[in-house]
Parts: C-alpha cells; sequence; structure tokens
C-alpha cells in the first residue's frame, strides 16, 4: 500500500498504519475472532480491495477498514451482540496504533491519534451502505 495511494484526511493514517505494517510485519496477526485470525499482509490486501468502494459511496477510508475486517472475519457479521462487535473493530484499530508506535519506537515518537472509536450506528451504517454498492 504506497502513499500515493492514499489521500490527505486523517482518517487515511489508520490505512497507511496497516500498510506499513504489513510490508514490516506481514504474518503479525492483528484481529482474533472465535478461531479465525487475520494477518496484517490479510487486512491491508483487504482494504485495498475495499478503499474504492467506500470511497465511491463518498466514505472515508476507516469505512474501508471496517469493510475489510468483515470481509476478513466473516463469522464477525453474525454476531448478535453490537457491543462485541465493537469490541473486535475497535480493538483491531487500537492493536493497529500500538503496533505502529512499537515500530516507531526511538526513531519518530509516538503514532498521530486518529479517533479509532466506533459506535453501533457506525457499523451498521457502513454496512447497509455497502451491501447497497
Amino acid at each position: 500500500m504506497s502513499a500515493s495511494n492514499v489521500g490527505n484526511d486523517t482518517t487515511n493514517d489508520l490505512v497507511t498504519a496497516v500498510g506499513r505494517l504489513a510490508e514490516t510485519t506481514p504474518e503479525r496477526v492483528v484481529i482474533r475472532y472465535h478461531y479465525r485470525s487475520m494477518s496484517y499482509r490479510d487486512l491491508a490486501a483487504a482494504i485495498e480491495l475495499m478503499v474504492p468502494v467506500t470511497r465511491s459511496q463518498q466514505m472515508d477510508d476507516r469505512a474501508a477498514v471496517v469493510a475489510a475486517i468483515f470481509a476478513g472475519m466473516p463469522a464477525l457479521s453474525a454476531e448478535r451482540n453490537p457491543a462485541t462487535v465493537a469490541s473486535v473493530v475497535d480493538g483491531t484499530f487500537a492493536r493497529v496504533l500500538s503496533d505502529l508506535s512499537d515500530l516507531d519506537a526511538g526513531t519518530t515518537g509516538p503514532a498521530r491519534g486518529v479517533a479509532m472509536r466506533t459506535s453501533e450506528i457506525d457499523l451498521r451504517g457502513i454496512a447497509s451502505r455497502l451491501s447497497d454498492a
């Protein structure tokens, strides 16, 4: 994932971070849900597929990350507890920022913060807009 594929919006920091981590630690697990896990390589590949779709729906790139999580963890979309879904998504965002901070430790300082919390409404809105695409 190259920087040229990413716009200037601060929400793209998450996409850029996943791309950097996929380049340096491709096999590192970023998401675990039930018995399935997803590496940075897999998440980055899924994001690359989702970015054009979410942008065509006038959504920011954070929505592409959420859509990529659902694509990589199909059982998550069947989860009945919205708090569990939000926890997995928010945990993924937090893991990305933590891993990026670890990667940058000693060289560039802490990673810039981006609003990373999602709500049930956010997740439902993203899902409904993508299902219509």
